[in-house]
């Protein structure tokens, strides 16, 4: 990732609809994602809470109904491999969803663009409007935790 730089955002959701884009370089994904039946936002922000404390893997399903863009991170010592899938549907059959792109990188270049995402959205919205927006609870507390730990490790 040298002279591209992962850039993620959400739109402002609106009737339990949400926009992801992931952008890096020419390759581009994008999911208009229900708020059911997963809750993506506090899937999301505990696979990076996750992997940023332990590493491993994780996964977040992102609901389209019925097709799925699935996020899977892949966290090995000091690189994070992230792989953007896409479902036809709920069905994960061999074969029968398509690798939209792969990226590798830090921790830093691959997991802080979905927290500063995640962080622009607390900061357009108070608690009451996101949750009235995405019609679910939005993960405050577990971003606040994150946002705390990435701090206390830069500092």
């Amino acid at each position: 990732m040298k002279n591209q730089k992962l850039k993620v955002s959400f739109d402002d959701p609106e009737h339990g609809w949400v926009c992801l884009k992931i952008d890096y370089g020419d390759k581009s994904a994008s999911s208009i994602a229900s708020y059911t039946p997963g809750d993506s936002f506090l899937d999301l922000t505990n696979a990076l809470d996750s992997l940023f404390h332990y590493g491993g893997e994780a996964m977040v399903v992102w609901y389209e109904g019925p097709g799925e863009t699935e996020l899977r991170f892949f966290c090995t010592k000091d690189m994070v491999r992230l792989e953007v899938w896409f479902f036809l549907d709920h069905r994960r059959d061999y074969g029968r969803g398509e690798k939209e792109f792969e990226i590798s990188g830090s921790y830093e270049e691959i997991c802080l663009p979905f927290w500063r995402a995640l962080r622009s959205l607390q900061g357009r919205f108070s608690n009451e409007e996101l949750e009235a927006r995405w019609h679910r609870s939005f993960p405050w507390k577990e971003i606040d935790l994150l946002t705390r730990a990435i701090k206390e490790r830069t500092i």
